[in-house]
C-alpha cells in the first residue's frame, strides 16, 4: 500500500467478499478519515496481534475481534501489561457488511482454537473466547472464511494457524538434533531446526533444576512453559524458540552453546553441519568397539557402549507389548521413538544413543530391566560382570 514490503499490505482473494490488511505498529495512523480502507477497517472483524517477547525471543499472537477492528487494535490489551507490545496486525473485515457480531465471535473462538493447537506462537488470551451459536449453514460459510484466511496469513509472513504436527509429519531421523549433557541426565532433548526456528520436540526430558547463573529468559520460559513439562519433566508439546543456544538452554536449565551441543544422529555438532562437515567426530565410536546383545528371546537387539551412553545399533528390535509395570518415563520414550521415525515397524531404523544401558533395555523390553545385567558381551559376560572381572 506504501510502496515499500516494510508498509502496510492489502490482500484479496478473487470471488471473496472479504479483505485482510498487514498494518505494522507505527503505520495505524496512515489510515485517513473517508478513506476506503479507512471504512472498512472502522467496521466489524477479526483481527491477530504479533510479536515477539524480548527476554525468551518466543514470537506471540493475540486473536480479538472488535465492531471497530481500527480502533481497537489502537488500543491497549492485557497482555501490554507487563511491558509486552505487539509489532505487526493483520486484519480480516468484509467489504460487504456481513460480519456481524455474532459472525465475528465465532471466527475469534475458531482462530484461537486454531493457535493453540497449531502450538507455533505463545498465544497471549488471558480467556478462551466464546463461541456464538449458529446455523450450520453459517458455520459452513464462516469454516471457508477460515480456511481462505489460512491461505493468506502465511503470505503476509504469519504461520500461527499451521499446525505443528505438518512440520513433524513423516519426520525421519535425519531431520533431528540430539542434545544430551552429563549422559541425559541433566537434560536430553531433540530439536527440529526449521526456517521459522529451533523446536524442541514433545518428549524431551527437561531437566528440573535451574543453575544461578541461568539467562533471565530461560527463567521465564521455564515458567511459561510450566504447564506443558509433567511430573517427569517430560516436555508435552512442542516449543519453538529463536537459537539453538536458547533451546539448549531450556532444557538443560543453564546457559549452553547450542551450536556445539546440538548434534545430528552421526553425533555431528551443528556448527560442524552449517560449516560443511559432514564426517563423525573422531572422538566418537572407535572401531575396536565391543558389541552387545540383549538377553532374552523376545527382542533380538545389539548395540555398544559409549562412555555413559549406550547406543542401540540399527535393525536391533523392540517389543510390541509393554509391561503393566512400565514407568511411565519408559512409555514416552517408546512413544517418542515410534513419533520420531527412529523405531518402524519394531525395529530400529537407525543407530540410537541412550542415556544408560537401562534405559536402553527398558524401552526394548517396555518395563524396567537392569542394563548392566541384561546386556551381554560374546563371552556371556554381562556389563557388570565385566566391571567386576577387569
Amino acid at each position: 500500500m506504501d510502496g515499500e514490503a516494510a508498509g502496510r499490505w492489502v490482500a484479496r482473494l478473487s470471488n471473496w467478499n472479504c479483505v485482510a490488511y498487514k498494518i505494522p505498529y507505527g503505520d495505524l495512523k496512515e489510515f485517513v478519515n473517508g478513506d476506503e480502507d479507512y471504512c472498512l477497517l472502522s467496521g466489524p472483524g477479526v483481527y491477530f496481534l504479533f510479536g515477539k517477547d524480548d527476554a525468551t525471543g518466543n514470537d506471540f499472537v493475540y486473536v480479538g475481534e472488535a465492531d471497530n477492528v481500527l480502533r481497537r487494535i489502537d488500543q491497549d490489551h492485557t497482555f501490554q501489561k507487563n511491558d509486552t507490545y505487539w509489532k505487526e496486525a493483520i486484519t480480516f473485515v468484509a467489504t460487504d457488511g456481513s460480519l456481524d457480531k455474532a459472525r465475528v465471535k465465532y471466527l475469534e473462538h475458531r482462530f484461537y482454537t486454531l493457535a493453540k493447537e497449531a502450538e507455533r506462537d505463545v498465544v497471549k488470551n488471558s480467556n478462551t473466547p466464546t463461541q456464538s451459536p449458529l446455523s450450520k449453514a453459517v458455520r459452513d460459510e464462516l469454516e471457508q472464511f477460515i480456511r481462505n484466511a489460512e491461505l493468506i496469513l502465511p503470505v503476509l509472513g504469519h504461520r500461527t494457524l499451521e499446525s505443528m504436527r505438518l512440520v513433524t509429519a513423516n519426520m525421519q531421523a535425519e531431520d533431528l538434533l540430539y542434545f544430551s549433557r552429563n549422559g541425559g541426565k541433566g537434560g536430553r532433548g531433540l530439536c527440529r531446526m526449521t526456517e521459522d526456528g529451533f523446536w524442541v520436540l514433545k518428549g524431551s526430558y527437561i531437566y528440573p533444576n535451574l543453575s544461578a547463573s541461568a539467562p533471565n529468559g530461560i527463567r521465564k520460559a521455564r515458567k511459561e512453559y510450566a504447564r506443558i513439562i509433567d511430573q517427569n519433566s517430560i516436555l508435552q508439546e512442542n516449543i519453538r524458540f529463536s537459537s539453538p543456544s536458547y533451546a539448549a538452554s531450556f532444557v538443560c536449565g543453564k546457559s549452553s552453546n547450542g551450536l556445539k551441543e546440538w548434534k545430528n544422529k552421526d553425533g555431528v555438532s551443528l556448527k560442524d553441519l552449517e560449516q560443511g562437515k559432514q564426517e563423525k567426530p573422531s572422538s566418537g565410536i572407535k572401531p575396536e568397539r565391543e558389541i552387545l546383545h540383549l538377553s532374552g528371546h523376545k527382542a533380538v537387539a545389539r548395540g555398544y557402549l559409549d562412555g555413559k551412553c549406550f547406543v542401540v545399533l540399527k535393525d536391533s528390535g523392540i517389543c510390541l507389548n509393554e509391561r503393566k509395570s512400565c514407568p511411565s518415563s519408559v512409555h514416552h520414550h517408546r512413544e517418542l521413538l515410534r513419533e520420531r521415525g527412529i523405531v518402524k515397524n519394531n525395529v530400529f531404523a537407525v543407530d540410537y544413543s541412550f542415556s544408560s544401558p537401562s534405559m536402553a533395555a527398558s524401552c526394548i523390553r517396555g518395563g524396567t530391566a537392569n542394563g548392566r545385567e541384561a546386556w551381554l558381551y560374546e563371552d556371556g559376560q554381562s556389563i557388570k560382570e565385566r566391571e567386576e572381572n577387569s
